[in-house]
């Protein structure tokens, strides 16, 4: 298969064609995402150029990090706004011949040049939170070159320049403008806030180019061949680091980050959890993504709350009663989040304790089925744990974009990359975007507070990313994914297992669904023009705040039936799956 050529270019038009007068994102409630099947190779992302590229690098003999390398690198230019070289990434993969399953973490980090908060300046005057939430302030060590070529140097089998060549050709050759990108740059404000990005993305009278106008890019196109040629260190090298560190320094706020940061980060091998729900392994990332552990308490409180009730539809999102409960049990994992979980390198999170069954059983029944509990707390870990409150952090990362892909030796790879808000921080720089990583560190605690997730140097912000791979009862991996989508990635996980595992719904349905969030503190959030917007009243009665709201997740997700592979991406957005 030779991607990219005219007629790749008008498959990806057509795949992208749902919403070209406007931009917008089709309403959930009408458009049901297309199952592919595939029997050894599949693979879903964000962008049908980046699914395309994996295929690709699959049907050459490459094996699943191989393939998510190009889709991330053809990602970085067609959803610039998501991820990209400029942000971080976490991963999880699974090795069918040695039977093991690991994690490795490469979030954007903290310089070692750091104050006490994002909001206090050098002289220690406090700053308007706004003033640094974009920005070089705001920009954190790139990590993501770091953990693909980690991944890369264990499980990859091709050449890693030649994994860039497809994005390479694309830069250079031409891409279709897709509609979700179009619709971030037609927001209110857009060529105010993103004046670096006007050359790429408007014509010479400052009108947003239309959907499918075929675009280039090629400083981004030179930037991946430095890295291509010489690895992450070409990241830096030949003046890239200069040219990072001069952009990021730029404004009222420049950043901490210096070239000597950039050359000393390094991905890290992460622990991987895993916790029963069903008949089922769930296995998620470590801290520093407490994504993870919220995920595994959420499904192990439901089900013990829910031992006793009927088997056939007790998780069911159209029962009030059902999301009322899976509402409590998310404000009691927010909790414990917010307490214990920091970067393990600074903060001693008692991971085990947090996903072990007796205390989830502990923990739901606290579960009230009727009302709204007036508060929650952390759990108790041991008698010298002090309760203490914690302020929640910033974090969230609408721009965020999924991953999943399964090749012929049945290796499987869910990996989660971001810049964090949408365009990170708003600076453009050798064709790619810097991240705004640094707002996902905690404010300036109060006396007493608990504050795993302060900013300090060399630290990396919490994260609520959580990849995913689930085993059957045999030990054979059965489903692989994740989620895009800020602090509600917590909720489309859970309530896409739920769908899948509980309910038996197939990808493309369970991604369908009408999302239902708790990860607004003290809200539920109901997706607007969704069927799950009906539940509002209910909900209300029984004491919850109920805001509905859009909810554009960005899930992808791949499932094992029989020989083969069937999966789906997220309807919300640009997204497709392919295999065969």
């Amino acid at each position: 298969m030779k991607p990219f050529n005219i007629t790749t270019l008008l498959l990806v038009a057509a795949l992208l064609s749902g919403c070209a007068s406007t931009g917008s994102p089709p309403a959930p409630a009408k458009i049901e995402p297309i199952t592919v099947q595939a029997k050894k190779r599949a693979v879903t992302t964000a962008h049908p150029l980046a699914t395309m590229a994996a295929l690709n690098i699959l049907e050459r003999g490459g094996s699943a990090v191989d393939a998510a390398i190009a889709a991330q690198m053809v990602l970085g230019l067609v959803e610039p706004q998501s991820s990209g070289v400029g942000g971080g990434a976490l991963a999880m993969h699974w090795d069918a011949k040695a039977a093991q399953l690991t994690s490795f973490d490469g979030l954007s980090a903290a310089p070692s040049r750091v104050t006490a908060a994002l909001n206090q300046d050098f002289d220690g005057k406090t700053l308007k939170s706004e003033d640094v939430a974009r920005g070089g302030r705001s920009v954190g060590v790139p990590g993501a070159l770091s953990v693909l070529k980690m991944v890369h140097d264990k499980h990859g089998k091709l050449p890693w320049a030649s994994l860039f060549d497809p994005a390479i050709k694309l830069a250079k050759e031409g891409f279709p403008l897709a509609p979700r990108l179009h619709a971030t740059l037609s927001e209110p404000n857009a060529v105010k806030d993103l004046p670096e990005m006007v050359a790429l993305y408007f014509d010479a009278s400052g009108k947003l180019l239309p959907v499918g106008t075929v675009l280039q890019n090629l400083a981004y196109a030179n930037t991946l061949t430095r890295i291509a040629q010489q690895g992450p260190a070409g990241f830096v090298a030949q003046g890239g680091g200069a040219s990072f560190v001069a952009a990021v320094q730029r404004g009222a706020h420049p950043s901490m980050v210096s070239e000597a940061d950039m050359r000393a980060y390094r991905a890290e091998p992460r622990e991987t959890m895993c916790a029963p729900f069903l008949a089922y392994k769930v296995c998620a990332m470590g801290p520093t993504s407490f994504g993870g552990v919220v995920v595994l308490q959420k499904l192990q409180m439901l089900e013990a709350r829910l031992q006793g009730a009927a088997p056939a539809g007790k998780f069911n999102f159209d029962d009030p009663e059902f999301v009322h409960l899976y509402a409590e049990a998310a404000r009691l994992a927010q909790a414990d989040r917010l307490h214990y979980i920091g970067d393990p390198a600074f903060t001693n999170v008692p991971v085990a304790s947090l996903i072990a069954a007796p205390y989830a059983k502990e923990r739901a029944r606290l579960l009230d089925a009727k009302n709204r509990a007036p508060s929650v707390r952390p759990g108790v870990m041991d008698s010298k744990t002090a309760l203490l409150e914690t302020a929640p952090g910033s974090e969230t990362m609408d721009a965020t974009s999924q991953m999943a892909i399964v090749d012929a030796e049945g290796n499987a790879l869910s990996i989660t990359t971001t810049t964090n808000l949408n365009f990170g921080s708003r600076i453009l720089v050798d064709g790619y975007v810097p991240n705004n990583a640094m707002t996902n560190f905690t404010g300036l605690p109060r006396a007493g507070q608990a504050a795993p997730n302060k900013m300090e140097p060399g630290k990396r912000p919490v994260t609520s990313m959580a990849p995913v791979i689930v085993f059957d009862k045999e030990g054979k991996p059965m489903l692989v994914g994740g989620s895009a989508g800020g602090l509600q990635i917590v909720d489309y996980i859970t309530g896409s297992l739920i769908e899948m595992l509980a309910n038996q719904r197939t990808p493309a349905q369970a991604l369908a669904r009408g999302n239902i969030s708790t990860a607004v503190v003290d809200k539920v959030q109901l997706e607007k023009d969704t069927p799950a917007a009906a539940l509002a009243p209910a909900l209300t009665a029984r004491g919850h705040t109920v805001e509905i709201v859009p909810l554009p997740s960005g899930q992808g997700f791949l499932m094992r039936t029989g020989d083969g592979w069937i999966g789906a991406a997220d309807p919300r957005r640009d997204g497709v799956a392919m295999g065969y």
